[in-house]
C-alpha cells in the first residue's frame, strides 16, 4: 500500500539459479520498491521500471535479467496502471471471462539493456474483476512426455473455474489442474501464482 487508497502488486521472474539468483532477485526487489516509494504520481510508473533497469545493469557482470510485471490499483476508481518488462502476460477476467491482457509491444527484461523505455498502460476495473498474474513455471510445467501446461490450457482452466470462489480457491484449483497435467513429473521451475480481485468501494482482495 503505498497509501490508503492504492495497492502495488508485482510478480517477478529471475534468470539462473541458487545464491547468485537469490540475491540478484532481492537487488531487484529493493530497487523497484524504493523507486516505486519515491514517485510522485502513478504516471511515473514507466519511468519506475525505465530506472530499475539503468540501475540493474550497472555492475551486473554476471548478466543475469529478471522479468516483472508491476500494476498499482486505485482501490477508490479501480484504475489499474501496469507496466511489464518481458514478464507473462497476465490473464485478467472481466465480466465473468478471462483473457490475456497483452502489451502491443513486449518490452525486454530488466538488467540486460540499459537504454531501454518502459511505457505504462492503463485501464479500469470493475467491480469482480480479477488480475491473475503467474510466472513461466506454470504455463510451461511438464507431463512425463515433456508437454507443456501451456497458454491455451490456463486460460481454459480459469474460465471453467466456478466464478464465485475466493481468489485463494481459484488458484488452489489451477495448482490442482497442474498437477493433474504433471501426472506426476518432477517439477522443473518455480510455480508462483497471484491473484487480486477488485471488490469496488470496500476494496481490493
Amino acid at each position: 500500500m503505498t497509501d490508503e487508497n492504492h495497492l502495488v502488486v508485482t510478480i517477478a521472474d529471475v534468470s539462473g539459479k541458487g545464491v547468485p539468483a537469490a540475491l540478484f532477485m532481492m537487488r531487484a526487489k529493493t530497487t523497484l520498491k524504493n523507486l516505486v516509494l519515491m514517485a510522485g504520481s502513478p504516471d511515473d510508473f514507466g519511468a519506475v521500471m525505465t530506472l530499475a533497469n539503468q540501475e540493474l545493469c550497472r555492475d551486473n557482470e554476471t548478466m543475469m535479467f529478471v522479468t516483472v510485471f508491476i500494476a498499482q490499483l486505485d482501490l477508490v476508481t479501480g484504475e489499474l496502471i501496469y507496466v511489464s518488462a518481458g514478464h507473462n502476460a497476465p490473464c485478467l477476467r472481466e465480466n465473468g471471462k478471462f483473457r490475456y491482457l497483452k502489451q502491443k509491444k513486449k518490452r525486454m527484461m530488466l538488467g540486460v539493456e540499459e537504454d531501454v523505455m518502459y511505457e505504462a498502460y492503463r485501464l479500469t476495473l470493475r467491480p469482480d474483476d480479477m488480475l491473475f498474474l503467474y510466472t513461466d513455471g506454470v504455463t510451461e510445467a511438464m507431463d512425463m512426455e515433456k508437454n507443456l501446461y501451456s497458454e491455451e490450457r490456463l486460460e481454459e482452466t480459469l474460465n471453467n473455474i466456478d466464478g464465485s470462489l475466493s481468489v485463494e480457491e481459484i488458484l488452489a484449483e489451477v495448482r490442482k489442474d497442474i498437477e493433474i497435467h504433471a501426472k506426476g513429473a518432477e517439477q522443473s521451475d518455480d510455480i508462483t501464482m497471484l491473484g487480486v480481485r477488485f471488490l469496488g468501494k470496500t476494496g481490493a482482495l
